[in-house]
């Protein structure tokens, strides 16, 4: 995003002694000090283990792009928070500004080092926070003292959390603290998204019981002094704002409504998303921006960035409501457009990724924002940065957030992937309970429960909204309790070693009406596209727009990638004959099921070719045929339909031709 114009948790660790980079052992949860009004509360770091596909997804990461900053380029190849990050040039004049990107990218690092276990990931980002903490201004203050904004500090604390959540160093409780109490609520209520410290106020009020900070932030909140305040957020009004800006602020109300319990709050943020799925939801579960949220056209894009930061407002308006409307959302959101913005290698990403793009070079942008210019490209750097910052944040946080804890300190599966959770209770006994699945690819999750010894406790899980039959075991014993779509369901057991529980998720393949212009295919939470042959180059061209800025890395290439087949599809069918005509394929898995060899469901369905549908001037993405004026070939053919996640080159939303 260029310049616009000038979790809050109440779960406390206990301070652990770091060891390969984690504690040797979970950090236990209580209560925060505070009252706390939230359904759901994080869990700490240490207590999460990746599995699986998602697993691999991390490593590849961390073999890729959060491993390699300096391939970023210009912010990403300096101290990042660990010194004073010089000029490169004056692009973006602000002094904020290669803060902001730098902060993004040490939150994604610090998360991922500690989910991987991996010492020198840690190092990188600590180094950041321990010179931020080290060189505090006069005033107590955070950060450089010549910023412009204070916005900057808001994408940093961030860190900080991650920091704290895995290894409970005290200092940040206490440096975050003073930093906070020495701001005016003028100072962040009345300067754009400064206001978004909020964010972070709140949850050191959540540590420190201090009603000060609870007081700042409301007194704060309430000048409305910024695009998107109570007033906007409660309205009907079309949001028209920066996309970023509108999801970063929209979230906080949502926690207001978590340490006060007023229910305008919680009513301002549940509808500011519901606004966003009535004008601006794209099929791949994130709202276009491009920079600002522009409707549902399929030919919209969203920025990256709007990846990690819909997906995180998402997990307040969970906790704040334990709802599985907003869990619904996250995996939509992480499995289908984070991916889909990426290479599977994790080597390069887009900085506008759309739902159609059957071409992605360095000038086939084909968005009105910056029209003709590099930013639909898979590239490992981009003309602005942050992008390429917030990127890292996505799948972090997704794990981070898989596990949860209810007001009783008890385990909840509030998202869901291959992964592992130890929960110490209250008690003290440790239990340890494991995901064993391939979810989103497959719909059977095993939950095995390993306590140290036998314990009472209440596990919570979910039952999503699209799963219309869903069923559990229990040790092999049908459950016979309710499953009632669109629920978390909490079981109070005594668990013991080896119990094992089921739970099987039909997923049934659809064909979803889309704006009266198309349709798109859908399985569970996953969107399933046409992936368009491709033709890859290495795009060596210098770009004057990208001031000199590309990787040195031939490991990390610029890549130029076209249609080397048809694309110009529109399905033949239904949604009467649909589960007639399509066919779920369903292998057993054998690879990365991202990968586009190893997808392990694919969805065949018929098909004919669109006559005349073509590139615009050989090198954008067309928008659909209108709805019943167009022509297409006799023949019908089976195109297979894959994970949205899997593809670079795609079509998603399609013309339906009558048969």
């Amino acid at each position: 995003m260029k310049p616009f114009p000038l979790k809050t948790i109440t779960v406390a660790v206990s301070l652990g002694l770091l060891v390969n980079c984690k504690p040797t052992e979970p950090v236990a949860e209580k209560q925060g000090t505070p009252t706390s009004f939230q359904h759901f509360h994080e869990s700490t770091l240490a207590a999460v283990k990746p599995q699986g596909w998602i697993l691999e997804f991390l490593e590849r990461q961390r073999s890729g792009l959060t491993g390699n900053p300096e391939v970023l380029s210009y912010p990403f190849n300096s101290v990042l928070w660990a010194g004073v990050i010089a000029r490169e040039n004056q692009k973006h004049g602000e002094n904020w500004w290669r803060y902001e990107q730098t902060a993004y990218y040490t939150d994604g690092v610090l998360r991922l080092g500690y989910l991987l276990d991996d010492k020198a990931l840690v190092e990188k980002g600590q180094k950041g926070v321990n010179y931020t903490l080290s060189n505090k201004q006069s005033n107590g203050r955070l950060g450089p003292g010549f910023f412009e904004s204070q916005w900057p500090i808001a994408v940093f604390f961030r860190a900080l959390q991650a920091e704290y959540l895995a290894t409970g160093n005290a200092q940040i409780i206490e440096a975050l603290h003073q930093h906070y109490l020495s701001y005016t609520p003028e100072e962040i209520g009345k300067a754009n998204r400064a206001i978004v410290n909020v964010e972070g106020m709140l949850w050191t009020y959540g540590k420190t019981g201090d009603s000060r900070l609870l007081d700042l932030a409301e007194k704060a909140y309430a000048l409305g002094g910024f695009q998107v305040n109570l007033k906007v957020n409660l309205s009907n009004e079309k949001p028209v704002f920066h996309g970023v800006t509108y999801m970063e602020m929209a979230k906080l109300p949502a926690i207001l409504h978590m340490y006060t319990g007023k229910k305008q709050y919680l009513q301002a943020a549940v509808n500011a998303m519901r606004k966003l799925d009535e004008f601006h939801m794209l099929p791949d579960g994130v709202p276009s921006s491009n920079e600002y949220l522009d409707g549902k056209n399929p030919l919209q894009s969203h920025e990256t960035c709007d990846i990690s930061d819909y997906s995180w407002a998402l997990g307040y308006l969970l906790m704040a409501t334990g709802d599985t409307q907003w869990a619904d959302k996250i995996e939509k959101a992480v499995f289908n457009a984070g991916p889909g913005a990426v290479s599977k290698d994790f080597k390069n990403l887009q900085y506008f990724s759309s739902v159609n793009q059957v071409i992605a070079t360095g000038n086939s942008n084909h968005n009105q924002f910056v029209h003709g210019s590099t930013w639909m490209a898979f590239w490992p750097c981009h003309e602005t940065e942050c992008c390429a910052g917030n990127v890292h944040r996505f799948m972090p946080n997704y794990v981070a957030r898989m596990w949860m804890r209810n007001k009783e300190g008890g385990p909840v599966a509030a998202l869901y992937g291959p992964s592992e959770e130890t929960v110490i209770l209250g008690n003290k006994i440790k239990c340890t309970i494991s995901q064993k699945t391939n979810y989103p690819f497959s719909d059977k999750i095993r939950f095995e429960f390993k306590p140290e010894k036998a314990v009472k406790m209440p596990f919570t899980f979910r039952v999503p909204a699209w799963c219309e039959t869903p069923s559990l075991t229990i040790n092999g014993q049908r459950y016979e309790g309710e499953l009632t779509p669109g629920t978390y369901v909490t079981i109070n057991r005594k668990f013991k070693k080896k119990d094992v529980l089921e739970l099987h998720l039909p997923m049934k393949a659809k064909l979803v009406a889309y704006e009266g212009v198309g349709a798109t295919v859908e399985r569970g939470p996953l969107l399933y596209a046409f992936a368009v042959p491709e033709k890859v180059t290495i795009d060596t061209k210098v770009y004057k727009n990208l001031a000199g800025k590309k990787s040195n890395n031939p490991n990390f290439p610029a890549l130029d990638i076209r249609p080397a087949g048809a694309w110009n599809y529109a399905l033949a069918v239904t949604q009467q004959d649909f589960a007639d005509k399509a066919r779920v394929e369903v292998k057993e898995p054998t690879g990365y099921p991202l990968e586009p060899r190893h997808v392990p469901v694919t969805i065949h369905v018929p098909a004919r070719k669109v006559v005349g549908w073509k590139l615009v001037d050989g090198r954008f993405t067309p928008d659909l045929p209108a709805p019943a004026k167009f022509t297409c070939e006799e023949r019908v053919e089976t195109i297979p339909l894959v994970p949205y996640g899997s593809t670079r080159l795609r079509l998603s939303v399609f013309p339906v031709a009558i048969p």
